[in-house]
C-alpha cells in the first residue's frame, strides 16, 4: 500500500475498541467503533497498537477489519516498552512523524511517553449508550479539514478541554477544533 496518509491514527484494543469475555469465549465490539474505523481510513493510517498477545488481538482484528485493508499495521505485546511492571506504547518505535500522529486509548500511561500525541478514552465493557467513538471521530476529522500542522499543539488543548468537560460520559462531544488551531 504506497498511498500516502494525512496522519497515523494509533488505535489500542482491550476496553477502547472491544471488551472480551474470557470466560464465556465472546468479544463485544464498542457502539460506533467500526463505523469509527471506516470513516476515518481514507485520511489516517490505521494502525492498532495493543498490549494483547498477536494470536488473540489478530483474531479480534480480523473481525473489525473483515477485508483486512483498512488497519495497515498491527503492533503487539511483544512492540510495548517495559517500565518496571508496567507495559506502554512508545510511538517513537512507529517511525512515523509524530507531529502528524495520535494515539487513543483507555489508559493514560500507553502514552506517557508523548503525552500531547494521546486522546485518552474512557474505559469501555458493556455500555451500549457509550458514544465517545462518535464524538472523537468528529474530532479526527476536523483535524483532518483544517489541515492542523502540528497534532500535538491541538491535542494539548482538547486534553486541557476535556480535562474541565462538564459532560464526564462524553468529554468530547463540545471540541471545536478551529478554535483551537
Amino acid at each position: 500500500d504506497t498511498k500516502k496518509y494525512s496522519y497515523s491514527l494509533v488505535l489500542d484494543l482491550d476496553e477502547t475498541l472491544v471488551h472480551s469475555i474470557a470466560e464465556i469465549g465472546k468479544t463485544l465490539i464498542r457502539p460506533f467503533a467500526e463505523e469509527f474505523i471506516e470513516a476515518l481510513y481514507d485520511d489516517y493510517e490505521i494502525i492498532i497498537f495493543t498490549a494483547a498477545v498477536k494470536d488473540y488481538a489478530d483474531g479480534i482484528l480480523n473481525l473489525l477489519d473483515k477485508k483486512g485493508d483498512i488497519i495497515k499495521y498491527r503492533l503487539y505485546r511483544q512492540h510495548t516498552s517495559i517500565s518496571g511492571v508496567v507495559n506502554y506504547k512508545d510511538l517513537n518505535k512507529l517511525g512515523r512523524d509524530l507531529s502528524k500522529t495520535i494515539i487513543i486509548d483507555n489508559l493514560r500511561e500507553n502514552f506517557r511517553m508523548q503525552p500531547n500525541n494521546g486522546l485518552f478514552i474512557k474505559t469501555w465493557i458493556f455500555d451500549i449508550n457509550d458514544k465517545q467513538m462518535l464524538d472523537i471521530k468528529k474530532v479526527l476529522i476536523d483535524i483532518v479539514n483544517y489541515n492542523v500542522p502540528d497534532v500535538r499543539t491541538v491535542i494539548a488543548k482538547i486534553n486541557d478541554e476535556v480535562k474541565y468537560a462538564k459532560n464526564i460520559f462524553s468529554p468530547y462531544s463540545n471540541i471545536n477544533i478551529s478554535k483551537l488551531v
